[in-house]
């Protein structure tokens, strides 16, 4: 069961109105990435700025305890006490040096630790509350950093490492070699701890613009500090630490080990610790401002849809309704009375259209009242029946053609095939002679053929052979487009695939004009095509299923207007299809077409109007 096409009211404001909402929610769509991408980099910028200056706060921290740990290393009775150290095998005075050494820390920090190693390992210690976890000089070969200061040549070695203040405690080591001011023979080892609160108080003291982790990680890949405290003193995840190594962008997006999530990473690096601060921030906190410019966006997308909808709604009605108008008034051609229909319409090219149509009916009416008037012959009358007859059956089909292109969507299309049978109507109502030269009437043909190519796009060709001399030859108006629109209405139409194929040829023979027009289309048996041909030369006139008078028509004007042996033929084309042959009087060079041409007395046989 076929199903019945929707209007083309209810397609055009379905297709302009899916038009409307899809420019506008992907114009707010770009705008809400634009505006997404333009306050991540803002928030990244922000983020990176504050993780350099933590970063250079933990330095300045850094030097201090390593610019007092220097003061320490080089006094003149540390010097000389871990030197002489380094000749026997008994310390001097122990406890004074580990007094000594707490009267110089007591004065920068009291929550700082100095411990020292002599070359015979014996320990020496500035604060007795907080103390270095490794309490012998042999415990410190298992560590993995240790060995890393003999390379530093009297630099400090900053690392995490537990500490001892009533058990066990996050802390931070400074760890070098001590030398000798005089020689600079290595004497001692330095370590400088202090408890990981020290970092804590300096990044608490640094605004944040959004929510973020924060991260420490010494130069080992060991995490120093955290915002979450569960993290210190645990390796940092080892492809995280690896990128810092690489040359990774200084903001990246990074899944994270524990919790799978993804987030924003932003890190500086120090030149002096070898410290990594590393800054992590959700994508939610990034676009928390994004979110209410899609909110806006929303709303920005309904109110343009509301808008749409009313526009489309009204530019669609104002297209489709003089369009139906007027095919609803040609179908009425011929069984009652038609008026004028005197109406403004927006569109100038609909105007234009309904101008010619109203000329043609008023054409119309004068030439019925004229005729009724003066009492012409029969066969006078008969004659402009036909034609008045076949100009809205010519119409009417342009009009379908028209429709079906606006029904595809192609409005352009639409308002270029609109004045192409605009240009038709005026050449078929033109008020001079019925008789038109050859040019005249291909050009006809060419306006047509534009109609068709609008709907068919390159699904057909055209091939013209035209022999030289022949376009000044006198037609009856309209003898060519009827003979091609027959072959596409009855030929290719019916034709499954798309390349169809129609030739027209005009050539001269023996005082003839032929005009032959073939396609390649379903074409038909012998017997269809004798019974077809025998309609078309009955005296009466018959009507095809469709309401339109096509062939029959044609050849009774042909008939009525210069008598036996004209008109048309049928026969089997070489393409494939069928090959329509029309045969006119070839005229003397010195008659035009505008000349008056009496239609030749034909009795029975020359039915038909002009």
């Amino acid at each position: 069961m076929l199903r019945r096409p929707l209007p083309i009211f209810v397609q055009l404001l379905a297709g302009m109105f899916v038009i409307a909402v899809l420019v506008i929610a992907l114009t707010n769509m770009f705008n809400y990435r634009l505006a997404s991408q333009m306050v991540l980099n803002r928030s990244a910028g922000y983020t990176q700025e504050s993780v350099e200056q933590l970063s250079a706060k933990i330095d300045v921290l850094l030097r201090q305890y390593d610019q007092f740990s220097q003061l320490i290393a080089f006094d003149d009775r540390v010097q000389k006490s871990l030197s002489e150290t380094s000749d026997t095998s008994a310390v001097l005075d122990p406890i004074g040096l580990n007094r000594y050494m707490a009267e110089k820390v007591r004065y920068i920090a009291n929550d700082m630790l100095i411990h020292l190693f002599d070359r015979n390992g014996n320990a020496y210690a500035s604060n007795d509350s907080l103390q270095l976890f490794w309490r012998k000089y042999d415990e410190l070969g298992s560590i993995t950093w240790f060995s890393k200061i003999n390379r530093l040549d009297g630099r400090m070695l900053w690392v995490y490492g537990p500490a001892w203040r009533d058990g066990e405690i996050p802390a931070i080591i400074g760890a070098r070699k001590v030398k000798n001011q005089h020689d600079m023979q290595v004497i001692g080892d330095q370590f400088v701890v202090f408890p990981v609160e020290k970092i804590n108080r300096i990044i608490s003291e640094t605004g944040q613009r959004i929510d973020r982790k924060v991260q420490v990680m010494d130069s080992s890949g060991n995490i120093v500090y955290s915002t979450e405290p569960r993290e210190i003193g645990t390796a940092a995840d080892q492809g995280l630490f690896a990128k810092f190594g690489g040359n990774a962008q200084t903001f990246f997006e990074w899944t994270t080990r524990e919790e799978q999530e993804r987030m924003y990473v932003t890190f500086a690096t120090s030149s002096y610790s070898g410290w990594t601060t590393i800054a992590y921030f959700k994508p939610e906190a990034v676009y928390s401002d994004a979110s209410q410019i899609w909110i806006n966006a929303l709303l920005a997308i309904a109110a343009g849809i509301v808008v749409a909808l009313i526009l489309v709604a009204y530019f669609t009605w104002s297209l489709t309704k003089p369009i139906r108008h007027l095919a609803s008034a040609m179908n009425r051609i011929g069984r009652e009375r038609i008026l004028p229909i005197n109406e403004r319409f927006a569109s100038s090219e609909i105007s234009f259209l309904y101008a010619n149509f109203n000329r043609m009916v008023n054409q119309l009416e004068e030439v019925v009242e004229r005729l009724s008037e003066q009492q012409m012959s029969e066969q006078r009358a008969q004659l402009v029946a036909l034609k008045a007859q076949f100009r809205p059956h010519f119409l009417y089909n342009s009009l379908n053609l028209i429709y079906w292109t606006i029904e595809d969507g192609r409005h352009e299309a639409a308002q270029e095939m609109t004045i192409a049978l605009s240009e038709l109507l005026r050449y078929s109502v033109h008020p001079s002679s019925e008789l038109v030269t050859l040019r005249e009437d291909l050009a006809q043909l060419e306006r047509y053929l534009l109609l068709q190519r609008s709907r068919y796009g390159s699904k057909f060709s055209v091939q013209m052979e035209i022999e030289p001399g022949l376009e000044e030859q006198c037609v009856i108006r309209l003898v060519l487009q009827p003979l091609v629109e027959n072959a596409f209405h009855h030929g290719l139409e019916h034709k499954a695939d798309g390349d169809w194929q129609i030739r027209v040829s005009l050539y001269s023979f023996d005082g003839m004009l032929y005009c032959t027009v073939e396609d390649n289309g379903k074409g038909m048996d012998e017997t269809a095509l004798y019974e077809l041909e025998t309609r078309i030369h009955v005296e009466h006139l018959l009507e095809e299923k469709g309401g339109g008078i096509g062939l029959s028509n044609l050849h009774k004007q042909i008939r009525a207007f210069f008598g036996l042996p004209y008109g048309l033929k049928l026969s089997p084309s070489p393409l494939g299809g069928l090959m329509v042959t029309l045969t006119l009087p070839l005229h003397a060079a010195g008659q035009q077409a505008g000349q008056s041409y009496q239609p030749r007395n034909i009795g029975k046989g020359g039915g038909g109007a002009a």
